[in-house]
Protein backbone atom coordinates (compact mmCIF):
# COMPACT_ATOMS: atom_id res chain seq x y z
CA UNK A 1 0.00 0.00 0.00
CA UNK A 2 2.45 2.45 0.72
CA UNK A 3 3.70 2.36 -3.00
CA UNK A 4 0.58 3.51 -3.98
CA UNK A 5 0.69 7.04 -1.97
CA UNK A 6 3.45 8.08 -4.53
CA UNK A 7 1.25 7.45 -7.76
CA UNK A 8 -1.69 9.05 -6.14
CA UNK A 9 0.36 12.53 -5.89
CA UNK A 10 1.99 11.71 -9.38
CA UNK A 11 -1.77 11.75 -10.72
CA UNK A 12 -2.57 15.02 -8.61
CA UNK A 13 0.61 16.71 -10.29
CA UNK A 14 -0.64 15.42 -14.15
CA UNK A 15 -4.05 16.75 -13.29
CA UNK A 16 -2.87 20.14 -11.65
CA UNK A 17 -2.59 22.71 -14.82
CA UNK A 18 -6.15 23.51 -15.30
CA UNK A 19 -3.99 26.87 -15.36
CA UNK A 20 -2.51 25.67 -18.84
CA UNK A 21 -4.79 26.81 -20.62
CA UNK A 22 -4.43 30.71 -19.61
CA UNK A 23 -0.72 30.54 -19.66
CA UNK A 24 -0.85 29.16 -23.34
CA UNK A 25 -1.58 25.17 -23.64
CA UNK A 26 -3.25 24.42 -26.66
CA UNK A 27 -6.68 22.56 -26.04
CA UNK A 28 -6.81 21.67 -29.77
CA UNK A 29 -4.04 19.20 -29.05
CA UNK A 30 -1.24 20.68 -30.09
CA UNK A 31 0.38 21.07 -27.50
CA UNK A 32 1.86 23.68 -25.81
CA UNK A 33 2.69 26.79 -27.13
CA UNK A 34 4.44 30.14 -25.61
CA UNK A 35 2.92 32.40 -23.31
CA UNK A 36 0.85 35.54 -24.86
CA UNK A 37 0.88 38.68 -23.98
CA UNK A 38 -2.71 39.25 -23.21
CA UNK A 39 -2.60 43.41 -24.72
CA UNK A 40 -0.39 41.49 -27.74
CA UNK A 41 -3.05 38.85 -28.12
CA UNK A 42 -5.97 40.90 -27.92
CA UNK A 43 -4.73 43.35 -30.70
CA UNK A 44 -4.04 40.13 -32.92
CA UNK A 45 -7.38 38.68 -31.93
CA UNK A 46 -8.94 42.38 -33.59
CA UNK A 47 -6.64 42.38 -36.85
CA UNK A 48 -7.92 38.73 -37.89
CA UNK A 49 -11.21 39.19 -37.34
CA UNK A 50 -11.29 42.30 -39.44
CA UNK A 51 -10.83 39.04 -41.89
CA UNK A 52 -13.81 37.96 -41.52
CA UNK A 53 -17.35 39.19 -42.03
CA UNK A 54 -18.06 36.61 -38.69
CA UNK A 55 -16.47 33.57 -37.55
CA UNK A 56 -17.25 30.56 -34.80
CA UNK A 57 -14.80 30.93 -31.72
CA UNK A 58 -13.66 27.65 -32.10
CA UNK A 59 -12.82 28.16 -36.02
CA UNK A 60 -11.24 31.81 -35.17
CA UNK A 61 -8.81 30.02 -32.57
CA UNK A 62 -7.56 27.14 -34.91
CA UNK A 63 -7.22 29.81 -37.44
CA UNK A 64 -4.86 31.86 -34.64
CA UNK A 65 -3.32 28.64 -33.64
CA UNK A 66 -4.73 29.21 -29.34
CA UNK A 67 -6.75 27.52 -27.13
CA UNK A 68 -10.26 27.70 -27.70
CA UNK A 69 -10.42 28.95 -24.04
CA UNK A 70 -8.21 31.71 -24.89
CA UNK A 71 -9.93 32.83 -27.88
CA UNK A 72 -13.72 33.01 -25.87
CA UNK A 73 -12.39 34.63 -22.90
CA UNK A 74 -10.90 38.07 -25.39
CA UNK A 75 -14.05 37.44 -27.63
CA UNK A 76 -15.87 37.95 -24.29
CA UNK A 77 -13.74 41.25 -23.06
CA UNK A 78 -13.96 42.47 -26.90
CA UNK A 79 -17.62 42.01 -26.09
CA UNK A 80 -17.62 43.90 -23.19
CA UNK A 81 -16.35 46.82 -24.36
CA UNK A 82 -17.85 47.42 -27.26
CA UNK A 83 -15.54 46.22 -29.86
CA UNK A 84 -17.34 42.85 -30.80
CA UNK A 85 -20.93 41.63 -30.91
CA UNK A 86 -22.06 38.24 -30.74
CA UNK A 87 -24.64 37.23 -33.39
CA UNK A 88 -27.90 35.85 -31.40
CA UNK A 89 -29.11 32.97 -33.90
CA UNK A 90 -25.80 31.36 -35.30
CA UNK A 91 -23.45 32.66 -31.70
CA UNK A 92 -20.69 34.03 -34.45
CA UNK A 93 -18.37 37.01 -33.54
CA UNK A 94 -18.05 39.66 -35.79
CA UNK A 95 -16.48 43.24 -35.17
CA UNK A 96 -18.55 46.67 -34.55
CA UNK A 97 -18.10 49.88 -35.67
CA UNK A 98 -16.61 51.04 -32.80
CA UNK A 99 -13.19 51.13 -34.27
CA UNK A 100 -14.28 52.89 -37.68
CA UNK A 101 -15.70 55.85 -35.06
CA UNK A 102 -12.30 56.06 -33.22
CA UNK A 103 -10.39 56.01 -36.58
CA UNK A 104 -12.62 59.04 -37.75
CA UNK A 105 -11.88 60.72 -34.45
CA UNK A 106 -8.04 59.91 -35.30
CA UNK A 107 -7.98 60.74 -38.68
CA UNK A 108 -10.69 64.49 -38.20
CA UNK A 109 -8.14 65.59 -35.12
CA UNK A 110 -5.29 64.83 -37.20
CA UNK A 111 -6.38 66.22 -40.27
CA UNK A 112 -7.42 68.90 -38.32
CA UNK A 113 -3.65 69.85 -36.96
CA UNK A 114 -2.15 69.60 -40.35
CA UNK A 115 -4.38 72.27 -41.97
CA UNK A 116 -4.92 74.29 -39.27
CA UNK A 117 -0.83 74.29 -38.77
CA UNK A 118 -0.97 76.52 -41.62
CA UNK A 119 -3.76 78.41 -40.74
CA UNK A 120 -2.58 79.96 -37.21
CA UNK A 121 1.24 80.70 -38.77
CA UNK A 122 -1.12 82.60 -41.28
CA UNK A 123 -2.62 84.18 -38.14
CA UNK A 124 0.28 84.69 -35.69
CA UNK A 125 2.10 86.91 -38.15
CA UNK A 126 -1.58 88.58 -39.24
CA UNK A 127 -1.77 89.69 -35.29
CA UNK A 128 1.88 89.39 -34.31
CA UNK A 129 0.82 87.42 -31.84
CA UNK A 130 1.33 83.49 -30.19
CA UNK A 131 -1.60 81.33 -32.14
CA UNK A 132 -2.56 78.14 -30.67
CA UNK A 133 -4.53 75.45 -31.65
CA UNK A 134 -6.43 73.23 -28.78
CA UNK A 135 -9.05 70.47 -28.61
CA UNK A 136 -11.79 70.31 -26.01
CA UNK A 137 -11.01 66.80 -23.93
CA UNK A 138 -13.58 66.59 -21.09
CA UNK A 139 -13.33 69.94 -19.18
CA UNK A 140 -9.44 70.63 -20.33
CA UNK A 141 -7.81 71.80 -23.15
CA UNK A 142 -5.73 70.03 -24.79
CA UNK A 143 -2.79 72.02 -26.56
CA UNK A 144 -2.40 70.54 -30.37
CA UNK A 145 -0.05 73.59 -31.86
CA UNK A 146 1.19 77.12 -31.11
CA UNK A 147 3.10 79.53 -33.58
CA UNK A 148 5.19 82.44 -31.92
CA UNK A 149 5.85 85.68 -33.19
CA UNK A 150 9.76 86.06 -33.21
CA UNK A 151 10.50 88.56 -29.83
CA UNK A 152 7.10 88.20 -28.54
CA UNK A 153 7.34 87.14 -24.35
CA UNK A 154 4.58 84.22 -23.93
CA UNK A 155 3.62 81.99 -21.24
CA UNK A 156 4.97 78.50 -21.97
CA UNK A 157 2.39 76.68 -22.98
CA UNK A 158 3.18 74.14 -25.18
CA UNK A 159 1.49 71.05 -27.49
CA UNK A 160 0.21 68.52 -25.27
CA UNK A 161 -0.46 70.98 -22.18
CA UNK A 162 -3.84 70.63 -20.61
CA UNK A 163 -5.55 73.62 -18.97
CA UNK A 164 -9.10 74.25 -17.30
CA UNK A 165 -11.30 74.78 -20.23
CA UNK A 166 -13.36 77.56 -18.28
CA UNK A 167 -10.79 80.07 -17.47
CA UNK A 168 -9.22 79.81 -20.78
CA UNK A 169 -10.45 81.31 -23.99
CA UNK A 170 -10.28 78.32 -26.14
CA UNK A 171 -11.80 76.64 -23.64
CA UNK A 172 -14.75 78.96 -23.71
CA UNK A 173 -15.46 79.01 -27.02
CA UNK A 174 -15.79 75.62 -27.68
CA UNK A 175 -18.26 75.43 -24.78
CA UNK A 176 -20.11 77.85 -26.09
CA UNK A 177 -20.30 75.85 -29.50
CA UNK A 178 -21.37 72.78 -27.89
CA UNK A 179 -24.74 71.08 -27.96
CA UNK A 180 -24.19 68.79 -24.72
CA UNK A 181 -25.18 70.07 -21.64
CA UNK A 182 -22.64 72.14 -19.87
CA UNK A 183 -22.79 70.39 -16.56
CA UNK A 184 -22.07 67.06 -18.52
CA UNK A 185 -19.09 68.37 -19.34
CA UNK A 186 -17.27 70.90 -16.74
CA UNK A 187 -20.01 70.20 -13.68
CA UNK A 188 -21.81 72.48 -11.33
CA UNK A 189 -18.87 74.01 -10.26
CA UNK A 190 -16.76 75.56 -8.25
CA UNK A 191 -14.80 75.77 -11.38
CA UNK A 192 -10.92 75.58 -10.60
CA UNK A 193 -9.46 79.32 -9.79
CA UNK A 194 -6.09 80.31 -11.81
CA UNK A 195 -6.31 83.77 -10.79
CA UNK A 196 -8.87 86.26 -9.03
CA UNK A 197 -10.40 86.74 -12.57
CA UNK A 198 -11.22 83.30 -13.07
CA UNK A 199 -14.69 82.03 -13.32
CA UNK A 200 -15.82 79.94 -10.88
CA UNK A 201 -19.42 79.56 -10.33
CA UNK A 202 -21.85 78.12 -13.45
CA UNK A 203 -23.87 80.89 -13.83
CA UNK A 204 -21.22 83.17 -14.44
CA UNK A 205 -20.04 80.80 -16.75
CA UNK A 206 -23.41 80.68 -18.97
CA UNK A 207 -23.61 84.15 -18.61
CA UNK A 208 -20.33 84.18 -20.16
CA UNK A 209 -20.74 81.35 -23.00
CA UNK A 210 -23.99 83.47 -23.83
CA UNK A 211 -21.82 86.54 -24.43
CA UNK A 212 -19.55 84.42 -26.52
CA UNK A 213 -22.64 82.86 -28.51
CA UNK A 214 -23.41 86.13 -29.42
CA UNK A 215 -20.30 88.15 -30.49
CA UNK A 216 -18.98 85.12 -31.95
CA UNK A 217 -15.50 84.78 -30.14
CA UNK A 218 -14.46 84.26 -26.55
CA UNK A 219 -11.95 86.24 -23.94
CA UNK A 220 -10.20 85.31 -21.65
CA UNK A 221 -9.00 88.72 -19.48
CA UNK A 222 -6.18 87.17 -17.23
CA UNK A 223 -7.98 84.45 -16.53
CA UNK A 224 -6.13 81.92 -16.51
CA UNK A 225 -2.35 83.67 -15.82
CA UNK A 226 -1.70 87.32 -14.82
CA UNK A 227 -0.86 89.85 -17.79
CA UNK A 228 -2.27 86.94 -20.48
CA UNK A 229 -5.09 88.26 -22.54
CA UNK A 230 -6.40 85.37 -25.11
CA UNK A 231 -8.96 85.93 -28.28
CA UNK A 232 -10.57 82.60 -29.38
CA UNK A 233 -12.91 80.73 -31.82
CA UNK A 234 -14.37 77.76 -32.25
CA UNK A 235 -13.44 75.29 -35.09
CA UNK A 236 -16.86 73.54 -36.14
CA UNK A 237 -16.79 69.97 -37.57
CA UNK A 238 -18.84 67.40 -38.95
CA UNK A 239 -22.80 67.76 -37.85
CA UNK A 240 -22.48 71.26 -35.49
CA UNK A 241 -19.85 69.41 -33.50
CA UNK A 242 -16.57 71.46 -33.04
CA UNK A 243 -12.89 70.14 -33.69
CA UNK A 244 -11.16 72.12 -32.07
CA UNK A 245 -10.36 76.29 -31.52
CA UNK A 246 -8.23 78.88 -32.37
CA UNK A 247 -6.40 81.64 -29.88
CA UNK A 248 -4.89 84.73 -29.88
CA UNK A 249 -2.37 85.41 -27.07
CA UNK A 250 -0.65 88.89 -25.47
CA UNK A 251 1.41 88.75 -22.89
CA UNK A 252 2.24 91.51 -20.71
CA UNK A 253 -0.14 93.78 -23.42
CA UNK A 254 -3.43 94.61 -22.20
CA UNK A 255 -6.40 94.12 -24.78
CA UNK A 256 -9.08 97.17 -24.92
CA UNK A 257 -12.05 96.84 -26.71
CA UNK A 258 -11.38 97.81 -30.32
CA UNK A 259 -8.50 95.57 -29.96
CA UNK A 260 -10.16 92.42 -28.89
CA UNK A 261 -12.71 93.30 -31.44
CA UNK A 262 -10.06 93.34 -33.51
CA UNK A 263 -8.61 90.01 -32.94
CA UNK A 264 -11.84 87.92 -32.44
CA UNK A 265 -12.63 88.59 -36.51
CA UNK A 266 -9.01 87.27 -36.92
CA UNK A 267 -9.78 84.31 -34.95
CA UNK A 268 -13.12 83.93 -36.20
CA UNK A 269 -11.93 84.47 -40.15
CA UNK A 270 -9.20 81.42 -38.97
CA UNK A 271 -11.68 78.84 -37.24
CA UNK A 272 -13.68 79.79 -40.81
CA UNK A 273 -10.67 79.07 -43.54
CA UNK A 274 -9.51 76.37 -41.33
CA UNK A 275 -13.30 74.36 -41.05
CA UNK A 276 -13.46 74.94 -44.78
CA UNK A 277 -10.18 73.19 -45.72
CA UNK A 278 -11.18 70.27 -43.79
CA UNK A 279 -14.40 70.45 -46.35
CA UNK A 280 -16.91 70.93 -43.53
CA UNK A 281 -18.67 74.04 -44.30
CA UNK A 282 -21.95 72.80 -43.58
CA UNK A 283 -20.86 72.54 -39.70
CA UNK A 284 -19.15 76.29 -39.70
CA UNK A 285 -22.55 77.39 -40.82
CA UNK A 286 -24.64 75.84 -38.03
CA UNK A 287 -22.59 77.59 -35.46
CA UNK A 288 -22.99 80.77 -37.41
CA UNK A 289 -26.86 79.81 -37.86
CA UNK A 290 -27.16 79.06 -34.38
CA UNK A 291 -25.64 82.32 -33.01
CA UNK A 292 -28.52 84.09 -34.67
CA UNK A 293 -31.20 82.04 -32.25
CA UNK A 294 -28.96 83.05 -29.45
CA UNK A 295 -31.62 85.68 -26.73
CA UNK A 296 -30.00 89.12 -27.49
CA UNK A 297 -29.59 91.74 -24.37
Amino acid sequence: MPTDRPKVKAAKAEKSPPVAEVDGADDLGTGRVPARSTTGDLLNLVQELAGFDRIGVTRLARHMGIPVATAYRMLRTLERTGYVEQLRESKEYRLTLKLFELGCQVASRTTMRDVASIEIERLAQQAQLTANLGLLVQDQVLYLGRVEVSDVVTLNLRPGSRVPATCTAMGKAMLAAETRPIREIVGDGPYPARTENSIVTYNDLMADLATIQRVGYAVDCEEFNLALWCVAAPIMGSRRAQNGAVSLASYGIPLDDNERERLGKLVTACAHRISRRIGDLDGMHSWIHERATYPRP
